[in-house]
């Protein structure tokens, strides 16, 4: 067949080296691409805007996110762009405001001429951001924040189909935590969470998931702190009070850094530390930035997980990737910055396959996809937008070959178990849902 790809023809295609390269060149899914005949350039340069938090307290985050989305910039233009055209990706600063990030989106259209909008970090940032998206007329990739309302509510009930997100959601911050936490003695949990809808909304799906899982657990105190702050003392001493013998929090960043420190110190890790580690619980405590802060301070035995962890899937793909990322950046790759690789290689994919920048085109290419990258096998799914792919939990271990704690005793569960599915009125796991998978 001439002409445009089919689907199926598309993923035929990226089929390459057993590992059905999607969004990453580095099994030869560029090299082949560029193969392909010469294709007519659709504009003189293809224009990606990212926006994330690149200043105050939590900007490191945006620089976590460039890491990836500028190793693949590098890439492409290195392999001739997206049908003969290079890649510039323009970056902004949201600050983390909601009002800040929607005026950098209005002007990297508006005035930088950009193509897609990808990154986001916050979830007030990215509901506030995805509500122009449709007079904006252009796709947003988010590739970090998680907040499920984005999804079940912004693209299912509302229909706005200018929103994908490629990050694992807070399914994997309350419901897989939860699955975690329903294996361990624990039956005594508590919480301290960031005082806004992440941290209300992990351990509203927690609770519903570990009382389904577990009917026989407490959930015995809650705080909640106001992002920035720097002394956790008072709600961890509230939190001892009560005499939990398990913890779930979602604090992230220095904030994270902040709270774990005063824990040890305050003993909250102690009193919830079991035969074979701690019942501590925290979906972000293997974001980069927390291991190189915390390589030699955060308790060996804690169950910790990410959006992605560098080590899982155990593929070719992700190798090659950890391995490039580690030698431009001399870091291993933060979550949000594979999935901001894996953005503007899906970017470069979408266009190459469709030969158009026409949004409508690109939504329907997108909407059921399936595809691979460093994340694993990604299925972005129809009704709500949401990339689906499973990321493991572990155990926090310093090991000497590497710079950063790893995570030992990886176990996961097929994400199609765990992920609430549209219409979204059942409490996962899914009935049938297997054992962990030991990797």
């Amino acid at each position: 067949m001439k002409g445009k790809q089919t689907r199926r023809e598309f993923l035929r295609n990226l089929g390459l080296a057993g590992a059905g390269v999607l969004v990453c060149g580095a099994l030869g899914g560029t090299e082949a691409l560029a193969k392909e005949k010469k294709k007519k350039k659709l504009k003189k340069k293809i224009k990606i805007g990212h926006i994330a938090i690149f200043s105050g307290p939590f900007g490191t985050y945006g620089e976590l996110q460039k890491r990836g989305s500028k190793l693949a910039e590098e890439e492409i233009n290195a392999a001739g762009g997206i049908m003969g055209s290079p890649v510039e990706i323009v970056y902004a600063d949201s600050k983390g405001k909601p009002a800040e990030a929607t005026k950098q989106a209005r002007r990297l259209v508006e005035s930088e001429g950009v193509d897609f909008l990808i990154g986001i970090d916050s979830s007030g940032v990215v509901l506030g951001v995805s509500e122009v998206m449709p007079e904006l007329n252009k796709l947003l990739f988010v590739t970090h924040a998680a907040t499920h309302k984005l999804t079940e509510e912004k693209v299912y009930k509302k229909g706005n189909k200018h929103v994908f997100r490629l990050a694992a959601n807070v399914y994997q911050d309350g419901i897989m935590a939860a699955i975690v936490a329903s294996r361990l003695p624990a039956k005594r949990w508590a919480c301290v969470h960031p005082d806004y809808a992440y941290g209300y909304d992990s351990w509203d799906l927690f609770k519903k998931t570990l009382k389904k899982l577990r009917p026989d657990v407490e959930f015995v105190g809650e705080a909640w702190a106001k992002i920035g702050t720097t002394d956790f003392k008072p709600f961890i001493s509230s939190i001892l009070d009560k005499k939990p013998d398990g913890i779930h929090t979602v604090e992230w960043g220095v904030d994270l850094f902040t709270f774990v420190r005063q824990s040890i110190e305050m003993g909250l890790f102690d009193q919830v530390k079991y035969d074979g580690g701690y019942a501590w619980i925290n979906p972000m405590g293997y974001s980069i930035d927390a291991m190189e802060a915390l390589a030699k301070e955060y308790p060996e035995g804690a169950w910790v997980s990410g959006r992605y962890v560098w080590s899982y899937p155990p593929t070719p793909l992700n190798a090659h990737f950890v391995k490039a990322h580690y030698k431009k950046w001399k870091h291993f790759p933060a979550y949000s910055g594979t999935t901001s690789y894996t953005a503007v290689y899906l970017i470069k994919q979408l266009v190459e396959a469709t030969e158009t920048l026409d949004v409508d085109t690109h939504i329907k290419f997108l909407e059921d996809l399936t595809f691979y990258s460093p994340l694993g096998r990604v299925h972005l799914r129809k009704e709500d937008h949401q990339a689906v792919y499973e990321v493991p939990f572990g155990q926090v271990k310093r090991d000497s070959k590497f710079p950063i704690p790893v995570l030992e005793n990886l176990v996961a569960v097929p994400a199609e178990m765990y992920y609430r599915r549209p219409p979204f009125d059942e409490v996962p796991p899914y009935t049938g849902y297997p054992p962990f998978t030991k990797v």
